[in-house]
């Protein structure tokens, strides 16, 4: 009996003893793993692009590869953003690239493009503002070989007539001018910009050469005005010569403007340009001169 009694007990131990090994592990199986610092370091840093960015279309605030693997999925709730993602590239490589501004010598894309000539002085034709490869001023007429350095160049009738005056007027005190641009095609205004990105670079041309239909001269209301002084060519030191200076303080009589003056290539999109004159009527033109504005800043557009 006795020996039966102990039988009994030891089983009873055993199975005790069974009943605690199996809970322990249990426990063990349910704790997390230790925090060894690994993922925590990896996903403290900032990978933010630095740079900025700038008109080539550089991506900004992309997140690196590592930084995506490293994001558990429950809490990636938010859709990816794919517009800061750059699109294909252009085939023209110096077509518009969309983004870039008047300022850091980008062209960007247009806001409207302009088909028909609708006779209005004030008519933008900018950066942001351009004509279709179609366009044509209406009432355009042949300028006298006499007044050019080329053969045959048009301009707007009413500018034309504008133009005569200063011109009889300059002549009058001892100038003598002639123009060296006016209106001017598609075709010839993609020539020139061409030869002006391979000749200096396409940063360098975008505030020296209007892209083809961002053109002023396209409208048949602007001109680029030399003299005999200048030896028939253009530069920014224009003004600073008599007739030029002449031109700067009388021009507005005319109707004229100076379109892209000293300090404003943020606002105009180009550099200095004291021999382009822009036509506007007399009203216009004086209200801009005598108040040291662009022909943007006085219609209200970019």
């Amino acid at each position: 009996m006795r020996k039966k009694a102990c039988m009994i007990c030891l089983i009873v131990i055993l199975i005790v003893c069974a009943a605690l090994v199996i809970s322990g592990c249990g426990a063990r199986q349910a704790m997390p793993p230790e925090d060894d610092g690994s993922i925590a370091a990896s996903a403290g840093g900032d990978n933010l692009d630095a740079s900025g960015g700038d008109e080539t279309g550089d991506e900004q605030g992309k997140e690196s590869e590592d930084d995506e693997a490293l994001k558990e999925p429950e809490k990636s709730e938010k859709p990816e953003d794919t517009s800061s993602k750059p699109a294909s590239e252009p085939e023209d490589k110096n077509a518009p690239s969309k983004g870039s501004d008047k300022s850091i010598r980008g062209i960007p894309d247009a806001i409207d493009v302009r088909t028909e000539d609708d006779g209005d002085l004030l008519v933008v034709v900018n950066k942001y503002h351009a004509v279709s490869k179609n366009y044509k001023p209406k009432d355009l007429v042949t300028i006298d070989n006499k007044y050019g350095t080329w053969n045959n160049m048009e301009l707007k009738s009413e500018a034309y007539d504008a133009f005569l005056k200063l011109y009889k007027d300059a002549k009058a005190q001892g100038f003598n001018l002639k123009l060296c641009s006016a209106m001017r095609s598609y075709s010839t205004q993609k020539s020139l910009y061409e030869n002006a990105v391979s000749t200096r670079g396409r940063e360098m041309a975008n505030i020296r050469s209007a892209y083809p239909g961002r053109s002023e001269h396209h409208t048949g209301l602007a001109i680029d005005v030399t003299s005999a002084s200048m030896g028939w060519g253009l530069s920014q030191d224009f003004a600073d010569y008599p007739d030029g200076e002449w031109i700067n303080d009388h021009c507005h009589e005319y109707g004229f403007i100076i379109r892209y003056p000293k300090g404003k290539t943020d606002i105009t999109g180009y550099d200095y340009e004291p021999w382009h004159l822009r036509y506007v009527g007399v009203d216009a033109a004086t209200y801009i001169m005598e108040n040291n504005l662009t022909l943007e800043e006085y219609v209200g557009v970019e």
